[in-house]
This record gives C-alpha cells, sequence and structure tokens, in this order.
C-alpha cells in the first residue's frame, strides 16, 4: 500500500472517531424512500456507507482500467527490460572494444543492436572490432547498417574515411571528405582530414583554397596551419620549376606572404630558381636569407649556381666563413672551389678541417681525388679506403 492510500486511511479514522464523538448526543436520523422501498439509518452510518460505497466504486473501476491496460503495460515492461539488456550488452561491447578484445567486443555489440536505442553506434563499433580483425565483408556489413539511421550519417561517413586512411586508400577517403564538407562546411574535425588527405594526395592548389577558408584556421592549430600552407606553397613551387613555369614561380614566391619567413620555403624557392637558371634571383635568395640567420642547406645551394664560376662561389664561401665561422657546408664549398680553381693548397687546408670535424665519404672521395691531382697515389688510395669503411659503417 502506498504512502498516499495510508495517510488517507488514517484521515479517514481520525474523521469517524470525530464524527462518532460529536454525533454521539445525538446520531441523527436518515430515512431514504424509492419506489417501496425504505432505508433508515443513522447520520454516522449513512455518511460511513456512502464513503464505503465510493471507495469501492473506484476499486472497482481501477480494477476494470488495469485489465484493459494489462497488455500495454506487458509490453512496456518487456520493451524495458529489453532496453535494459541492450544498454547492458552495449557497455560490454564497448569495454572489450577498449580493451582490445575484438573478437568478444564484436559479438556483444551485434547481439542486440536492434533493441538499443542508439543502434547505429552499436553498428559503428562492431564495424571497428571487425576492421582491427581484418573482417571487410563483415565491417562493410556493419557500416551498412548503420546508414539506415539517418542521426549517424556523419558519424558512418567518418568511420568510412578512417578506414580507408588506416588502409592508404587515400582517394575514396578524399572524396567522402569532400561530400562531407560540402554538407557541412563547419565540421572540424572533417575539414582537419581533408586537410591532411590533401597534402597527402599532394593537391596543392585544393589544399591551399581550403586554408585560405576561416574555419581552416578554427580548425588546426597554428602550428599546423602554417606547416601545411607553406607545404601546399612548395609544392605549387616544385610543380611550376618542374613546368619550367618562371613567371609562376615567382607569381607564388610573391604571394606568400608571411609563409616566406619559412626557411624551407625559401630552400624550395631557390631551387626552383636554379633548376630554371634564374642564377641572379637565386643568389640574392641566399644571400637573404642567410642575412636573417644561419641555414646550411640554403647556403650549400650557392654550389649550385650555374652562372657564378669557382672564384665567385670561392668569395661568397669566404664572406660567410668571416660572418658565421667554421660551418661544415661554407667549408665545403670553399673546398670545392678551390679544387674547381686548382688552389690545392687552400683545398686541403678547408677540407682538413671538414674532415675533422665532419667525416662524410663525400669529404674523403674529394680529399681522395685531389691527392690523385697532386700526384700523390698513396694517400688516395688511403683516403678512398677511409671513405668506403665509413660508407660501409654508415649502412649498419
Amino acid at each position: 500500500m502506498s504512502l498516499r492510500w495510508l495517510v488517507l486511511l488514517l484521515l479517514a479514522l481520525v474523521l469517524g472517531a470525530a464524527a462518532a464523538v460529536w454525533l454521539r448526543a445525538d446520531p441523527g436520523y436518515v430515512l431514504l424512500r424509492w419506489s417501496g422501498w425504505v432505508l433508515e439509518s443513522s447520520l454516522f452510518g449513512f455518511f460511513a456507507a456512502l464513503f464505503g460505497g465510493v471507495l469501492i466504486l473506484q476499486l472497482t473501476l481501477r480494477l476494470f482500467l488495469t485489465g484493459v491496460r494489462l497488455p500495454s503495460m506487458l509490453r512496456e515492461r518487456m520493451q524495458r527490460r529489453r532496453s535494459e539488456r541492450a544498454r547492458e550488452s552495449f557497455e560490454a561491447g564497448l569495454h572489450h572494444l577498449l580493451e582490445g578484445r575484438w573478437s568478444r567486443a564484436e559479438i556483444e555489440l551485434v547481439r542486440r543492436a536492434a533493441d538499443h536505442s542508439q543502434g547505429a553506434l552499436n553498428y559503428l563499433l562492431a564495424a571497428r572490432a571487425a576492421q582491427r580483425q581484418s573482417a571487410g565483408d563483415r565491417r562493410d556489413h556493419y557500416l551498412k547498417m548503420a546508414t539506415q539511421n539517418a542521426p549517424a550519417a556523419v558519424a558512418t561517413s567518418l568511420a568510412r574515411i578512417e578506414f580507408h586512411l588506416e588502409r592508404d586508400e587515400l582517394l575514396p577517403a578524399r572524396s567522402l571528405l569532400r561530400a562531407l564538407h560540402e554538407r557541412d562546411p563547419e565540421h572540424a574535425y572533417a575539414l582537419e582530414l581533408l586537410a591532411e588527405t590533401l597534402a597527402r594526395t599532394e593537391d596543392w592548389d585544393a589544399l591551399r583554397a581550403l586554408l585560405a577558408l576561416p574555419a581552416a584556421a578554427r580548425a588546426l592549430s597554428e602550428t599546423r596551419h602554417r606547416e601545411l600552407s607553406v607545404a601546399a606553397c612548395a609544392g605549387l613551387m616544385q610543380a611550376a620549376a618542374r613546368d619550367a613555369r618562371l613567371d609562376t614561380l615567382k607569381t607564388l614566391w610573391e604571394s606568400a606572404g608571411a609563409q616566406r619567413a619559412a626557411p624551407a620555403l625559401r630552400r624550395t624557392y631557390v631551387r626552383g630558381l636554379v633548376a630554371l637558371n634564374a642564377s641572379a634571383e637565386a643568389a640574392a635568395q641566399i644571400a637573404q636569407g642567410l642575412r636573417e640567420g644561419w641555414d646550411g642547406e640554403l647556403a650549400l645551394l650557392h654550389g649550385e649556381l650555374v652562372a657564378a664560376d669557382a672564384t665567385t662561389h670561392l668569395a661568397a664561401a669566404e664572406h660567410w666563413l668571416a660572418e658565421f665561422g667554421e660551418k661544415p657546408e661554407l667549408l665545403w664549398i670553399a673546398g670545392k672551389a678551390c679544387v674547381s680553381s686548382r688552389l690545392w693548397g687552400k683545398a686541403r687546408s678547408y677540407l682538413d678541417v671538414l674532415l675533422r670535424l665532419q667525416p662524410t665519404p663525400a669529404v674523403y672521395r674529394e680529399l681522395a681525388r685531389l691527392a690523385e691531382a697532386t700526384q700523390n697515389p698513396d694517400e688516395a688510395a688511403r683516403f678512398y679506403k677511409q671513405g668506403l669503411e665509413l660508407a660501409a659503417t654508415q649502412k649498419q
């Protein structure tokens, strides 16, 4: 019996007791006559009978309504039980998935997926479990089942995309990501995956256009946005250099803006200028870059300038040696320039210092050639041998 009924019963007893005390001196009299029937009662008895009749009528009505609703109540109870079991099965499957028990996770997630309120989640997680087991057919089946639930469309698309990316299937992933981006341009994770996929497929034009969107700046970290922007511009520069489009290469550099501060982008630009025989512009860019800070790779590019002769290379290297000190890259440029100018003594001096600072097979090879040029075959043989030994050691 509920608390409500207990309170009502207690209230009735109190009222009855109060009425009995009040009516003790004069219990009253009630007479009812109807169609030959006569009912006589005290006032207290009349009210007690009336209260009891109302109570019996209410209980009878409640029993009737309960009987009418009994089938639906049973169905609701069974549905609640199925939902509870589905929830327990989902939680168990999720637990197994997090623990790496792929097979058990798949079984639990699929077993009661039809009874779960978010059945699409069961199928998506089951697809991940199947993916870990290299069960492509089952994975695709679960994804198809998840697709039937409209609210999970985005989650299903992302799952398909991630599965493609895990298998390095970049073109299908890119197609799905573009479709998802068109449906929801502000979806940060989809935009991030699209940017990374465009970079991996070297679709530099599309990547540069994507990174120009305000949403891209919000979706990507500042560092990653800058890295991808530099990569896109560098990729377009390399394509322009391959196609011998010098004007396009220069336009890309001019439009790079703040990205020109990236040493990697300047090196790419200089390599493109060197490849297209724009030696004057390349030399100017190398000088400008080194004025902004030391960059060994950029300095080495000076040695690739076609228009500059050995004297020019040597003068530039010696100028930077005075500014930056004995950097291996500058010693290499100076040594090579001296060999080309047949300045054997200075060449040996630079290469000996380089050998002490950074011994490499290339340095030994250059010293061996220098020894041959100066008629020292034994020394040349020794340098060749040392270079081969070093190369063999580095390969191990």
